[in-house]
């Protein structure tokens, strides 16, 4: 789950962190990231506000 908008965060690389989780799930609070690319890294992505894919 992120709830921030920090640049930190924005600058993680969805690539490098997807085999840590059990199932790559992400929450996007804020609605910072790039969804897109982090579901093309394998992740499965929940933005709130936005419709899901």
């Amino acid at each position: 789950m992120l709830a921030t908008e920090w640049p930190e965060y924005q600058q993680v690389d969805p690539h490098t962190l997807v085999d840590r989780p059990g199932t790559p799930l992400l929450v996007d609070c804020r609605t910072t990231l790039n969804a897109e690319s982090w579901r093309a890294a394998g992740w499965t992505v929940h933005q709130l506000g936005r419709p899901g894919k």
